[in-house]
C-alpha cells in the first residue's frame, strides 16, 4: 500500500505543475458532520478528502489549453478544469490502488455528486467559510482564489494534525458588513450584475494588491468591457500572429 501522506504530497506537486496551487487534505467525516449534503465516506470513520483550487497562477495553463483546442469549448473554464484535473489523476499511478471519486464545484444536488466546496475548504484549513456572508476568505489571497474540485479517496486518513486557520476572524467588522450588504444585493440581482460581484471582492483588502486578476484574466471573469469569448478569441489570434 502506498504511504498516503506521500501520495498527498506527490499530488500537490503534480497539480501545482498544472496551475492548481491550492491542494489540501481534510477528513471527510469533518465535512459530513457539518454539511447538509453528505459525500461518500466509503463506510469509513475518516476517509480522505482533498480539495483542489487555484489562485491566478493557473491562467497561463488555461491559455495554453485554449490555444491547443480545435475550437473554443462550450464551457471553456469547466472543460479546462475537468480535463486537467482528470489527467493529473490518470497520470498518478499510486492513486489507482484506491477507489476514488472527483466532485466538481459545478455539480448540482440533483447530480448526486454535489459538494459544498467552501465547507471542504474550511476543514482543509485553507479559507474561513463565513456563513453570514456566504464567502470563504483566505488569510493571504483574500477572495482572489477559487476552489474547483474535491477528490475523495477510499482510505483511512488520520493525521496527527491538519492545517489550521487563524482562530480570530480574518475580516474586520466594517469589511464584513459591507460584504454582507453587497452579497444580499447580488442575490436580489440574481448574481447578474458584474459590477456588484466585483465590488464584493474588491471591498476585501486582503490579497487584493498581489492576487487580484488583471488584463485578459480580469476581462474573462468580469466581462464588462469585452465578452469572455472575445478574450479567448484574442488569445487564440495572438498565438497565430506569434507563429
Amino acid at each position: 500500500m502506498t504511504d498516503i501522506f506521500k501520495l498527498i504530497e506527490d499530488l500537490k506537486v503534480d497539480f501545482k505543475v498544472k496551475g492548481f496551487d491550492i491542494v489540501s487534505p481534510f477528513k471527510v467525516q469533518d465535512y459530513n458532520n457539518n454539511a447538509l449534503h453528505k459525500i461518500n465516506d466509503y463506510g469509513r470513520n475518516s476517509a480522505l478528502g482533498l480539495i483542489i483550487g487555484c489562485t491566478k497562477q493557473f491562467w497561463e495553463h488555461f491559455n495554453r489549453y485554449i490555444i491547443e483546442q480545435a475550437e473554443i469549448p462550450k464551457d471553456p473554464m469547466n472543460s479546462f478544469c475537468k480535463d486537467t484535473i482528470e489527467q493529473v489523476i490518470k497520470n498518478n499511478v499510486p492513486i489507482h490502488q484506491y477507489q476514488h471519486e472527483l466532485l466538481y464545484d459545478w455539480n448540482s444536488p440533483r447530480s448526486g455528486k454535489y459538494v459544498h466546496i467552501q465547507t471542504c475548504g474550511h476543514f482543509a484549513g485553507i479559507a474561513q467559510y463565513d456563513k453570514e456572508i456566504m464567502w470563504s476568505v483566505h488569510p493571504e489571497y483574500g477572495l482572489w482564489f477559487v476552489f474547483r474540485a474535491v477528490l475523495v479517496v477510499n482510505v483511512e486518513f488520520n493525521p496527527e494534525s491538519l492545517p489550521q486557520l487563524p482562530t480570530e476572524p480574518i475580516l474586520t467588522v466594517p469589511v464584513k458588513n459591507r460584504m454582507k450588504a453587497l452579497t444580499q444585493q447580488a442575490i436580489e440581482e440574481g448574481w447578474a450584475n458584474l459590477e456588484t460581484r466585483l465590488q464584493i471582492r474588491d471591498c476585501c483588502p486582503i490579497g487584493k494588491e498581489k492576487y487580484r486578476y488583471s488584463g485578459d484574466m480580469f476581462d474573462y471573469f468580469y466581462p464588462i468591457s469585452r465578452t469572455s469569448r472575445e478574450v479567448l478569441e484574442t488569445i487564440r489570434s495572438n498565438q497565430k500572429v506569434e507563429k
